[in-house]
């Protein structure tokens, strides 16, 4: 195919878009089944639902690796599958902007050396320290207070027992401690897994009777409900095991109302997923032993599921009060302050987190992306450094801490990253997509566009794909290609701004600005207040020579970013065709003021003084312009201008 058949092809496809005017859930849990694995199961639909989807789809593979045939895990991994393309597809808007903010802020400036950067990153890990030292100061002093007021409800309790205790005989005393002493027996072995041995204790306990009947009834009542929680332990999926439990939490209720039973009950609802029946349950069994942290820990977990995520909060927030280390509360606690937005109070438990499990990866990497959204590039580095020390086969990771070094500008530092995070995720259009736009920013154009095309064979819906296409193919010379794909992109999304504005570039610099104008046009009523869009539009106005319109929107693009110098000098040549010398004259010392070697501006500003017959001006801008910069592109002119003065 020749050139100029190429080029016809291209100018169909614009045709096209110019004629068709520029444009073209949450995982459901399964139910509980028969097999005994669906714990297993449970356990992934949990991760799901924090997003943890590698941690769910390891687990279903498990199950699966056992009965491929297993309908409710094939079931559960299509979910979770498409949930993590969902989320995947967000990090790919959210990426892209981020990368549009990224290319506007380091538009015109001087990206940070290699030094710098490392001096951020100390200074950042110093920061870190700090917060690490009043953390643990924070967390020593709540031990203490914790310890005092627990010592104190200890001695009020014993004194309470005592009193109970005196009332009675010594004969019926002895019979009380000697139940007391049983019942501590069963739930230790309880607690150890021994569930034969503390069936019989439980057992014994419920064969003995007391004069003092409520004392009784409690310890009965308090056996009835170990009973029930020896058969969630020993397999809470099992329907038959359930419905014993919730028999002997019934019968232990009928004879008191002790904690151990509610807190039976909400485990049986929390696994057959009634939330509600759960938090009630296990509200319960707080009201009655409010200092309990397990009770707090699973009714907050409930609270969560049931996505109550402030009344979650409160219970995380209790269990931390009671246990700083018990289990992932601390890790919890920041997810469910993620939920409700709350970055700060998500990012306070995430450190607090490191500091009580010090091996929690999943919590230096949530710090990590806090501080990626907040701009702190050296924190959110250190802090995903850390994570993948204590974890290295988590692609997110890794792709996460490349994010961070792409956005300082550090690209060297990025691309092992990306490469590393599709090394661990092949088959992930988004990894694919970061590693090729590293490899164009490195220059390595030719795998960029490998890359790239890999990612449209698995993902072709996404406009910003092809946008980052266009982009790799013109820097390839290949301007006919560039069109194509910016075309593509419109035609998927006739808003993306940044194909539309990227054709009209293309199309005003290849002389066709009429063609651009349309392009830029449609850009500029998506997004009025973008600076690409009153830049390029100020570009083919100017071009065609309506100065009228190139000064306003210049104007627009010099408010929107005052300090960058070709805003100015783009506005100054338009007032220079407009043939408003005072205006060029103003925006063109605004120039050099920002920037004293943009030298075309002194060549400008020359031919400003010779236009209002400031020769003396004109010799001497154009005479340092020269003895500067003597190898000035534009020497000849500037030397016949000097010629005539």
């Amino acid at each position: 195919m020749t050139k100029r058949q190429q080029r016809s092809l291209a100018a169909g496809a614009l045709a096209v878009l110019l004629v068709l005017g520029l444009g073209g859930a949450l995982i459901a849990r399964s139910r509980t089944t028969n097999d005994p694995i669906a714990n297993k199961l449970a356990l992934a639909a949990d991760y799901a639902d924090t997003n943890e989807f590698q941690r769910a789809l390891d687990l279903i593979d498990e199950v699966l690796i056992e009965d491929a045939q297993n309908e409710t895990a094939r079931d559960l991994r299509d979910r979770v599958l498409a949930a993590k393309q969902a989320a995947d597809d967000a990090a790919i808007d959210a990426d892209a902007r981020r990368q549009r903010e990224l290319a506007e802020s380091l538009s015109g400036l001087d990206r940070p050396g290699a030094a710098e950067a490392e001096a951020r990153l100390r200074e950042a890990q110093a920061r870190a320290r700090e917060a690490e030292l009043e953390i643990q100061r924070r967390l020593a002093q709540q031990a203490e207070q914790e310890a005092a007021r627990r010592e104190a409800e200890a001695r009020r309790r014993e004194a309470e027992r005592e009193e109970q205790l005196a009332r009675l005989s010594a004969e019926q005393r002895r019979a009380t401690e000697a139940m007391q002493q049983a019942l501590n027996q069963a739930y230790r072995n309880l607690d150890d897994g021994e569930l034969i041995r503390a069936r019989a204790k439980f057992d014994d306990v419920l064969e003995e009777r007391l004069e003092d009947t409520p004392t009784e009834n409690e310890f009965h009542a308090r056996s009835l409900a170990g009973l029930a929680q020896s058969f969630l332990a020993e397999d809470p999926t099992n329907p038959s095991n359930r419905q014993r439990a919730l028999k002997l939490a019934n019968e232990a209720l009928d004879r008191d109302d002790v904690w151990e039973a509610h807190y039976a009950l909400g485990q049986i609802y929390a696994e057959t997923e009634r939330f509600d029946d759960a938090i009630d349950a296990f509200s319960a069994a707080a009201r009655l032993e409010p200092d309990r942290v397990a009770i707090l820990y699973e009714l907050a977990q409930a609270q969560f599921r049931a996505r109550k995520f402030r009344s979650a909060r409160t219970s995380y927030e209790g269990v931390v009060r009671l246990d700083p280390f018990y289990r992932s509360a601390y890790h919890n606690l920041g997810i469910t302050n993620l939920q409700l937005d709350d970055r700060t109070g998500a990012l306070e438990a995430f450190r607090f987190s490191v500091q009580t499990k010090p091996n929690e990866d999943r919590s230096y990497f949530r710090i990590g992306t806090i501080l990626l959204d907040r701009n702190d590039f050296a924190g959110a580095v250190d802090a995903l450094n850390q994570a993948i020390a204590l974890r290295q086969d988590r692609a997110s990771y890794h792709s996460s801490l490349a994010t961070a070094h792409y956005r300082q500008g550090n690209f060297v530092a990025a691309e092992p990253g990306f490469e590393r995070a599709l090394a661990l995720e092949s088959d992930s259009a988004l990894h694919t997509f970061n590693a090729a736009l590293v490899k164009n920013e490195l220059g390595k154009n030719q795998e960029a566009l490998a890359l790239i095309q890999r990612t449209l064979q698995r993902e072709a819906r996404r406009p910003q794909y092809h946008y980052t296409l266009g982009k790799i193919q013109e820097a390839l010379g290949n301007r006919d290609a560039a069109i194509d794909a910016h075309g593509a992109a419109v035609a998927l999304d006739g808003t993306y701004t940044r194909s539309l504005v990227e054709l009209g570039r293309i199309l005003d610099a290849s002389g066709s600005h009429q063609e651009a104008l349309q392009f830029l046009s449609a850009a500029f009523q998506q997004e009025p207040g973008g600076f690409e869009v009153n830049n390029n539009l100020g570009n083919v106005y100017l071009n065609l020579e309506i100065y009228d319109s190139a000064i306003a929107h210049f104007q627009t693009a010099v408010g929107l970013r005052p300090e960058e110098a070709q805003a100015h000098y783009n506005l100054a040549v338009a007032f220079l065709g407009a043939e408003d010398f005072s205006g060029a004259e103003r925006s063109l010392d605004s120039v050099v003021k920002i920037d004293a070697d943009f030298w075309p501006a002194y060549h400008r500003l020359g031919e400003v003084f010779v236009a209002t017959d400031q020769p003396t001006r004109a010799r001497e801008v154009l005479e340092r312009l020269l003895q500067r910069r003597p190898d000035y592109r534009e020497r000849g002119q500037v030397e016949q201008i000097l010629a005539t003065l």
